[in-house]
C-alpha cells in the first residue's frame, strides 16, 4: 500500500519541473515551522493570561478576607460609640460582679487601679483579658491619661459590653491572631486571653502599643478616622511578626483609643499557600514582603522586596509598580511580574516568573503535540502536489463555513443579548437592563460625587383609552409615547419601561433643575404631539435626584412620591419629589 502511494506520488511529481517541487516542500516545511512557532506563541500567550487570571483570583479571595477584617473592625468601632455615647450601659449580672471586683480591688473615690482579673470572673468561657495601668503607673507612659475628661467606668462597662463581639470576629481569621480595644485612659480589652503580666510588663506592653497601634489612630494622623491596615511589625510578645486592621473610637469628638484585629504574616501566608501556586507574593506600598513561600515569617524584622530581588532590574521595575502600579503584566530583562493592586489595603499581589521558566512549561505540557507536529509535517511531505492542492480547497471550504457559522452566531447572540434587555413592545430597556445600569451610575455618583436624576412618568388616562379604543389602540400609544420621548433624550439617558403605562428615565450627570427642565420638556413634546384616533394625550412626571445617603429604592420611591402628587394636582404635570428622605418618609 504504502509502495504504490509513492510511485503514485512519483508519477504526479513527474509531471512538474522538480524546481516547483522543491519549492512547494520547501513552502510546506516554512508553513510547518511558523505554524509551530505561531503555536507555541499562543501557548505562551496562554501562559501569560493565565498568570493574570491566577492572579486576579487570588486578589479576589485576599481582598474579600481583608474586606470582611475590614468590615469586622468597623463592627466593633460602630458598637464601641454607639455603647460610649449612651447615657447608661446596660450590662449583664456577670458583668456587673465584674465591675464589682473592679471597684473593690482598686476604686478610690473616682481613681481606678486594675490588675488583670482572677479566671474565676469568667466562669461563662468568655477567654479574654480586661486590665488597665494602676494609676501610678499612667505617668510613666506617654500618650496614656486619667482626668475629669476620661471616665474609665463607662469604658470598663462598654469593654465587657463588647466581650460577646470578640470571639466570632476572631473565628474568621485566616490564622493566629487576636482582636482587641486599647484605651487612652490606659485599658485594655483581648481576645484570645494572654497570660497574667507583671506590673513591669504591663508598662512595657502599652509602651509598645502607642508605637504601633495608638499612635497612628491619633487625629492629627488619621483626620477622616478610617480603618487602616497598619505596617507590619512584631506582636507585644515578640515572637512573631503581624498587621492589624485598626479604627479610631470617638466619644463625640473625643478620640479614645482603637479597635483591632490582628493576624500573623504566617497566617496570611498560609491563607495564599492555600489559594494555589508557588511563586505569589504579598507586598506592601512600602515594598514589605508580606507573603512568599519561601519567606521566613518567623524573623522579628519585615523583609524588604529590595533583600529578596537579587535581580537589580526586576527590583527597580517592582518598585516603580509599587508606586504606580495597578493592574498588568510587563516583561523586563527575562522576567514576566504579574500583578495586581488590593481594594482594601495598601498592597499588591505579583507574581514574578522567568520567561525560560514559562517556555521550559510549555514543551514539557504540550511535548505530545509538538511531536505529533512533527510527525505530521513528514507525513506532509509525502503527499502529492495533487492531493495538497485539495485538502488547502477543503480548509479554504471549512474555515468559510466556520467562519460564517460563527458569524450567525454571533449576532444570534447579540440579538437574544437585546431581546433579554429590551421591552417587546415599545423598543425601550426593560427593568433588569435599568438595575444593572442604574447600580454603576450609583457607586460611580458615590465614588465621583456627580448628580444623577430620575424621572417617572405616566400616561393620564391610559385606561380610559384601553377601554374606549381597545389595547390595540393602547399599544400603538405606548409605542409612540416611547418614540417621542427617546427622540427627545440624550443617550446616554435611560429609557425604561417600568409596567403599564409607566416609564421611568435615568438621566446621569443631571441636576435637579435640568431634569425638572427635561420633564417640562418632554411633558410639552407629548402635548403637543398630533395623536390619529385618540385626540389629545398628556403625561405627568415625577422627578427625583438621588442622594449620596440613599440607595436606588428609596430615590425611586421618591420620585414614585412626586408623580402620585402630579397625578393629584391635576395631571399633565411636572412634580419634584422632596430632596430630605426623611421628609419623603414622613410624607410618605
Amino acid at each position: 500500500m504504502a509502495i504504490s502511494r509513492v510511485i503514485k506520488i512519483t508519477n504526479i511529481s513527474s509531471r512538474y519541473p522538480k524546481s516547483i517541487i522543491k519549492v512547494s516542500y520547501g513552502i510546506i516545511i516554512a508553513i510547518f515551522f511558523v505554524l509551530v512557532c505561531w503555536g507555541i506563541g499562543q501557548l505562551y500567550q496562554q501562559e501569560l493570561v493565565q498568570h493574570q487570571q491566577e492572579i486576579n483570583t487570588k486578589t479576589i479571595s485576599v481582598d474579600m478576607l481583608l474586606k470582611t477584617t475590614l468590615s469586622n473592625v468597623n463592627l466593633l468601632k460602630s458598637q464601641a460609640e454607639y455603647l460610649i455615647n449612651q447615657s447608661q450601659i446596660s450590662i449583664s449580672s456577670v458583668d456587673a460582679a465584674r465591675i464589682s471586683y473592679w471597684y473593690t480591688t482598686g476604686a478610690y473615690q473616682g481613681s481606678y487601679s486594675f490588675d488583670y482579673a482572677p479566671k474565676n470572673l469568667f466562669s461563662d468561657g468568655q477567654n479574654f483579658n480586661l486590665f488597665a495601668l494602676q494609676d501610678a503607673d499612667i505617668g510613666t507612659v506617654g500618650l496614656f491619661r486619667r482626668n475629669k475628661g476620661i471616665n474609665l467606668q463607662r469604658e470598663v462597662e462598654m469593654s465587657l459590653s463588647l466581650a460577646p463581639l470578640l470571639r466570632p470576629i476572631y473565628e474568621q481569621l485566616p490564622g493566629k491572631g487576636s482582636v482587641h480595644y486599647t484605651s487612652l485612659a490606659g485599658l485594655a480589652i483581648t481576645y484570645p486571653a494572654t497570660p497574667p503580666m507583671t506590673r513591669e510588663t504591663r508598662i512595657k506592653t502599652f509602651q509598645k502599643t502607642i508605637s504601633q497601634l495608638i499612635i497612628s489612630g491619633m487625629p492629627e494622623a488619621n483626620p477622616g478616622h478610617k480603618s487602616y491596615f497598619t505596617h507590619p511589625y512584631q506582636d507585644i510578645s515578640e515572637k512573631e511578626l503581624i498587621v492589624t486592621a485598626s479604627s479610631p473610637v470617638y466619644q463625640g469628638d473625643k478620640y479614645l483609643g482603637n479597635v483591632g484585629i490582628d493576624f500573623t504574616l504566617e497566617a496570611l501566608k498560609y491563607f495564599v499557600k492555600q489559594l494555589g501556586g508557588n511563586d505569589t507574593m504579598v507586598v506592601a506600598a512600602e515594598g514589605q514582603v508580606l507573603s512568599y513561600p519561601s519567606l521566613q515569617t518567623q524573623s522579628m524584622m519585615p523583609v524588604h522586596i529590595n533583600h529578596l530581588i537579587k535581580n537589580s532590574v526586576v527590583r527597580t521595575k517592582l518598585l516603580e509598580i509599587l508606586k504606580t502600579g495597578n493592574k498588568g503584566q510587563v516583561i523586563i530583562d527575562g522576567h514576566v511580574i504579574t500583578y495586581q493592586r488590593l481594594d482594601n489595603a495598601p498592597w499588591l499581589i505579583i507574581n514574578i516568573t522567568p520567561v525560560k521558566a514559562l517556555i521550559e512549561n510549555i514543551f514539557i505540557t504540550k511535548l505530545s503535540i509538538i511531536l505529533g507536529c512533527i510527525v505530521g509535517v513528514s507525513t506532509l511531505l509525502l503527499i502529492s502536489l495533487q492531493i495538497i492542492s485539495r485538502v488547502f480547497e477543503l480548509l479554504n471550504q471549512s474555515c468559510a463555513v466556520t467562519e460564517q457559522t460563527n458569524q450567525k452566531l454571533q449576532n444570534t447572540l447579540i440579538e437574544l443579548e437585546f431581546l433579554a434587555y429590551t421591552d417587546k413592545l415599545t423598543g425601550t430597556w426593560n427593568r433588569r437592563y435599568f438595575e444593572q445600569v442604574a447600580s454603576a451610575e450609583t457607586n460611580r455618583v458615590k465614588r465621583h460625587n456627580q448628580p444623577l436624576s430620575l424621572l417617572i412618568l405616566d400616561i393620564d388616562y391610559f385606561k380610559s383609552i384601553n377601554d374606549k379604543y381597545g389595547h390595540y389602540t393602547g399599544d400603538v400609544v405606548l409605542c409612540e409615547v416611547a418614540c417621542l420621548i427617546k427622540e427627545n433624550i440624550r443617550t446616554s439617558d435611560v429609557l425604561t419601561r417600568w409596567g403599564g403605562e409607566e416609564f421611568v428615565i435615568l438621566a446621569p450627570s443631571t441636576s435637579i433643575a435640568d431634569a425638572t427642565e427635561l420633564a417640562e420638556r418632554l411633558r410639552l413634546v407629548v402635548a403637543g404631539h398630533t395623536w390619529k384616533e385618540v385626540g389629545n394625550i398628556t403625561v405627568s412626571f415625577g422627578v427625583a435626584q438621588f442622594q449620596e445617603h440613599e440607595n436606588l429604592d428609596i430615590c425611586l420611591k421618591r420620585a414614585d412620591y412626586a408623580l402620585y402628587q402630579a397625578k393629584n394636582s391635576g395631571r399633565n404635570t411636572v412634580m419634584v419629589a422632596p430632596n430630605i428622605v426623611n421628609q419623603f418618609a414622613c410624607a410618605d
